[in-house]
């Protein structure tokens, strides 16, 4: 082989090389690859088809979620109060179906409530200079009261009324699971392809630079929060009908997951940064975390500091990918 030859093999090399690490996904998938298969060894039953369809319909929910909250992050906000909202819509759909009104009243009630409440919370994010996570702290609290309102504290169960996301399979998964992945290739489509997806990067980026190119950034920012109202009613349906009993603390820890999942999967906290894929990531690597510990035998008090500990595993390698490309 001649010295060009050579040389041009190893620049190839060297091309594809730098292109795979820079790749925000691809430390993050390997990663996920490596504990699938240790997980497998440690315990057999771990990666047998049953327990996968457990895994993919318990994070469907939080995996939707972890959609609208990738969103918010591009765009530089974030949203604290998604698990107590959707804890107080499915309360108040329960709620009514117990009460035998029709169930496509309800859903309507439902998703009016989520859009209705994240349209409010944009319009005062996008007109006035308040931080976002304390305005969805408050937001978060206020939602957790209207639920405990709703309910009197108590559980409105209806089943056989709701439980289609469950009911209905193909090839052994439940509708939820196909649903989550059409959200996934929706919203993938949208950042890739779209002038929504250009501005949402350019927003979360540098608003100042957004508004002297012609972007109305106050009225962008509140189709953002109202987009992640629409994700919330969507979560919010299948949660409930998925357990089938509204109760007050059926959102309990689910902002931290969507927001842990969006985290991990490169979402970029200070906004302008994070993609559809990587949270998907995140999503299976939260889901199959908590999985594994509990085949593996993990206490569930040691289980928390093992889950966070991985999370800061994970985002610290997927971080190492800037000083390898």
């Amino acid at each position: 082989m001649s010295n060009s030859q050579i040389e041009k093999s190893a620049f190839v090399n060297t091309s594809v090389r730098k292109r795979l690490f820079a790749n925000d996904n691809i430390f993050l998938f390997l990663g996920l690859i490596i504990y699938i298969i240790v997980c497998s060894i440690i315990a057999p039953n771990f990666a047998t088809g049953y327990n996968v369809s457990i895994v993919l319909e318990q994070l469907a929910v939080p995996g939707i979620l972890s959609v609208g909250m990738c969103v918010l992050m591009i765009s530089g906000g974030i949203d604290l109060s998604v698990g107590t909202l959707l804890s107080f819509a499915a309360c108040s759909m329960a709620w009514l179906i117990y009460g035998g009104t029709p169930v496509v009243i309800a859903v309507i009630v439902g998703v009016l409530i989520c859009v209705v409440c994240n349209f409010l919370m944009g319009l005062l994010l996008s007109r006035t200079s308040l931080e976002p996570f304390i305005v969805s702290v408050g937001a978060m609290i206020i939602y957790k009261g209207f639920a405990l309102i709703t309910t009197n504290g108590a559980e409105y169960p209806i089943p056989g009324k709701f439980g289609f996301a469950t009911n209905i399979r193909f090839f052994n998964l439940p509708l939820m699971v196909y649903i989550m992945i059409l959200v996934y290739i929706i919203f993938a489509l949208l950042l890739r392809y779209t002038k929504f997806g250009r501005w949402l990067y350019a927003v979360g980026d540098n608003e100042e630079a957004s508004f002297l190119a012609g972007i109305s950034v106050r009225n962008f920012k509140l189709s953002v929060y109202v987009i992640n109202g629409l994700v919330v009613a969507l979560a919010t349906i299948l949660m409930l009908s998925r357990n089938e009993v509204g109760n007050p603390y059926l959102g309990t820890d689910l902002e931290m997951r969507a927001i842990a999942s969006a985290v991990v999967g490169g979402t970029a906290l200070s906004g302008g940064k994070g993609n559809i894929v990587g949270t998907l990531l995140g999503t299976i690597w939260m889901g199959i975390i908590s999985n594994s510990l509990n085949v593996i035998g993990v206490s569930a008090f040691w289980q928390y500091v093992v889950t966070g500990g991985i999370i800061v595993v994970a985002v610290f390698v997927n971080n190492l990918r800037y000083k390898v490309a």
